[in-house]
């Protein structure tokens, strides 16, 4: 797996404890990391994930080389750090425009179609970064990521992720109901620019 990351997502991925249950369809992995390598960002902002425990379950150990789906992810005691350093670019929009790439690179009559159905965070810390500089960082009990398949670009997903956090940020920060640290001046030019 490591070596995956390595070679299709020009990434890092660590764990400490790795356990695949090939009659649930589960794979377990503990104390994870991952992390881009993008030139732009330094190292503690290339650090995409990190998660206390992570089960994957789903149909992906099946003998259908080309077909790889994913019914649920769950991340527990989680940090999900979004760092862009230019418009529509970002330490997630590498990795998953590496993802995607991977797809193009394969031959024609069998490509790769692979699909995440649900993917949650429980007690995560998502934090945003602009330019090396923080936009926010809040606390949620639950972040539901929405599906994510082969034919999705960075932006159309990232879209689906960051804008409905952003907007129940924003609207919690406002109403002081809210533990966000949020800087109001940076986010405003943040979403102005990506707009």
């Amino acid at each position: 797996m490591q070596q995956r990351a390595d070679s299709h997502l020009a990434a890092d991925f660590n764990y400490r404890q790795l356990e695949i249950i090939t009659l649930l369809g589960e794979l377990r992995a503990a104390d994870v990391r991952l992390s881009t390598r993008v030139v732009e960002l330094d190292q503690g902002l290339n650090q995409v994930l990190r998660a206390d425990s992570i089960v994957v379950k789903g149909d992906w150990l099946s003998a259908a080389k080309n077909n790889l789906v994913v019914d649920e992810v769950i991340a527990k005691d989680a940090q999900l750090t979004v760092a862009y350093y230019g418009k529509g670019q970002s330490n997630l929009h590498a990795l998953y425009d590496a993802a995607v790439a991977k797809k193009s690179f394969q031959r024609a009559s069998s490509p790769l179609i692979w699909q995440v159905k649900k993917s949650r965070l429980e007690n995560v810390v998502l934090n945003l970064f602009d330019q090396g500089e923080p936009i926010l960082s809040v606390r949620l009990a639950n972040l539901e990521l929405p599906e994510m398949h082969a034919d999705d670009t960075a932006n159309d997903y990232i879209s689906r992720i960051l804008w409905p956090v952003l907007e129940q940020v924003i609207t919690q920060a406002m109403f002081g109901n809210s533990d966000a640290v949020v800087d109001i001046g940076r986010l405003t030019q943040f979403i102005k620019r990506e707009l």
